[in-house]
């Protein structure tokens, strides 16, 4: 068991290991890892981490201070993927477990060192899983299901699938839909995840290394997350024309699809005000979302911050306003 890095009654733990194949660009032969890692909780270290309910992979800069040479060094030549956890007490988990892409080494001044992961959840998953050995591809017959070209997007992609992923893609009342036509899939498999995301009204999305489909108009299930004074939220939330932005104190409960829950008199709220005879408000500005009665949120965006040494510890998010009075798959509301 890792030792976490704990100041105010919070902790972070930060593990570096080998855990992707390497193909030798020679031969094509693939070695696997062997499974080793280096614990760096009890190093002084950084974090920005950016979470979305976007296509493209989930990031994090994470800059560790003054480690010894041979320890940097064992880092740049051995590992390749970064595992971080974070939060308060009794609340903590992974905010982000990823591969490391780049490398930056040197010193912030005379005394302090540093190494800088740059890193993507799931990045050479998304960017090379091919369809087939090789890329040959893959044929299913007619009769086959979205279950069915789900599971293959999972193995092109060697990613699990999210437990929710097959009910949100399986089709109109969870029934899970026969296609009448053979379907050929091939090339990369994030094109044919995002097709599928697009036949079944959804964002699909790499959490933590797992593929996630959300339901454009729904959230995941699950109880909602309470913001406020007494859970930690920092200053006042506000609507902008990205959504309802609120800034807590580190919490990885929040995750992307999921539900938070704010009081709508915490909120501080921009109000268009349209004038009879000019043109219509929407022509000429920009939506503003919508704060709720009862304060229900859909996450889009969170992004955690951290010093393990300083003040910052914080999990700043996006959200937008759900309908508690809508059915499940169409809850979200519209801006405006």
């Amino acid at each position: 068991m890792s030792t976490s890095n704990t100041l105010f009654g919070r902790s972070a733990t930060l593990i570096v290991s080998n855990e992707q194949p390497i193909k030798d660009q020679g031969s094509g032969v693939v070695t696997q890892p062997t499974q080793k890692g280096v614990d760096l909780s009890q190093l002084r270290f950084t974090f920005n981490v950016f979470n979305g309910d976007t296509e493209s992979p989930n990031t994090a800069v994470i800059c560790v201070y003054n480690l010894n040479k041979n320890t940097r060094k064992q880092i740049i030549n051995e590992f390749d993927t970064v595992t971080l956890q974070a939060g308060y007490q009794d609340n903590i988990g992974v905010i982000f477990k990823g591969t490391i892409k780049q490398f930056v080494a040197g010193k912030e001044n005379n005394i302090d060192s540093f190494l800088e992961l740059r890193c993507a959840d799931g990045d050479p998953n998304y960017n090379f899983g091919l369809f087939g050995t090789d890329g040959a591809g893959v044929t299913l017959a007619a009769g086959h299901t979205r279950g069915q070209v789900l599971d293959q997007i999972s193995t092109a992609m060697n990613l699990p699938l999210d437990r929710n992923a097959t009910d949100v893609t399986s089709g109109s009342g969870g029934v899970n839909l026969v296609s009448v036509r053979g379907k050929v899939l091939f090339g990369l498999a994030r094109t044919q995840a995002s097709n599928l995301a697009a036949t079944a009204s959804a964002r699909v999305s790499i959490q933590n290394g797992v593929l996630t489909y959300i339901p454009l108009t729904s959230y995941l299930p699950g109880e909602a997350v309470q913001i406020n004074s007494l859970t930690g939220m920092v200053g006042v939330p506000e609507t902008t024309d990205n959504g309802i932005q609120v800034t807590t104190l580190l919490n990885p409960k929040i995750r992307i699809g999921g539900q938070i829950q704010i009081n709508e008199g915490d909120i501080t709220q921009t109000i268009i005000r349209e004038r009879i005879g000019f043109p219509s408000i929407a022509d000429i500005a920009p939506y503003v979302a919508d704060a709720t009665e009862k304060g229900f949120y859909r996450v889009l965006v969170a992004e955690h911050s951290g010093d393990t040494r300083g003040q910052e510890f914080y999990t700043k998010i996006t959200a937008l306003s759900l309908d508690p009075t809508a059915n499940a798959k169409n809850s979200v509301k519209a801006y405006g």
